[in-house]
């Protein structure tokens, strides 16, 4: 799909009134059987690594039929959007005082945000805390800035009190803060480019991230060289739901791995 489909300035706006969800399809076991039952039409039943549809707020009402993505159902952005305003007129939603009620939009695992984080190209912010806690805390602060119009859509969120999740990230030492980590081209490792301390102000906080943003340069990557360097050096990706036989016959994988696209 055209990556401007999805970022017209009218869609983005009406996006704020909706709960935009990034499945994670092969990711989740438990997301997976939703996933089957929300977006399988064809393809003999099996799960697809892509779906569009429009839920009611109990999730349980497809609004808008499912397809392979919205350019499938729209003929354009400005369609979309104005499809979008008519739904959201349908439904009030909650007020929401500050950020009181937005929380981080966090990635399964550390793992996972940095892979998502290199096919999207965008950086990946990682809380780290020595427990539970001290990860909930610095969501918190985390949260009072990133919905902000500058920062909202520039990185890929994950947080982690496991120290073992960092051993993919070079230069991560910081026992507690938030880290701003580059991610390699094909997504399995990263490299801190910055660490904010667990106790810097909002303020701060806000500015270092809109300077990481800004200095942030996404690997280039065409996409037939980049699968077939990839095939080539065997670098593949362990799923958590097997990929379907249809979809490893195309890709050439083996059983619960893929190439990454």
């Amino acid at each position: 799909m055209d990556r401007s489909f999805l970022s017209g300035e009218q869609l983005i706006k009406v996006s704020r009134d909706f709960v935009c969800i990034r499945t994670a399809t092969y990711e989740d076991k438990e997301e997976a059987e939703f996933l089957k039952r929300t977006f399988v039409m064809r393809a003999g039943g099996t799960l697809r690594n892509f779906g569009y549809c429009v839920l009611s707020p109990d999730g349980q009402q497809k609004l808008r039929r499912s397809d392979r993505g919205p350019n499938f159902v729209y003929e354009n952005s400005n369609a979309m959007a104005a499809d979008l305003r008519r739904i959201a007129s349908q439904y009030r939603g909650k007020t929401i005082r500050g950020n009181s009620m937005r929380p981080v939009p966090c990635m399964k695992s550390v793992r996972l945000g940095i892979n998502v984080a290199s096919c999207d190209g965008l950086p990946s912010v990682v809380v780290v805390g020595q427990d539970q806690r001290e990860v909930d805390e610095l969501n918190k602060k985390l949260s009072g800035v990133i919905w902000d119009e500058g920062l909202a859509g520039k990185f890929i969120y994950a947080a982690t009190a496991n120290r073992n999740d960092l051993k993919i990230v070079k230069g991560a030492v910081a026992k507690k803060g938030i880290l701003v980590i580059r991610p390699d081209t094909y997504g399995l490792q990263g490299q801190v480019m910055t660490t904010i301390a667990p106790d810097v102000s909002a303020e701060d906080l806000k500015k270092t991230l809109l300077a990481a943003a800004s200095a942030f340069r996404r690997n280039s990557k065409v996409h037939g060289i980049h699968v077939r360097n990839g095939r080539q050096s065997d670098i593949t990706w362990e799923t958590e739901v097997p990929v379907p036989d249809r979809v490893r016959s195309r890709t050439r994988g083996t059983s619960g791995r893929r190439p990454r696209p």
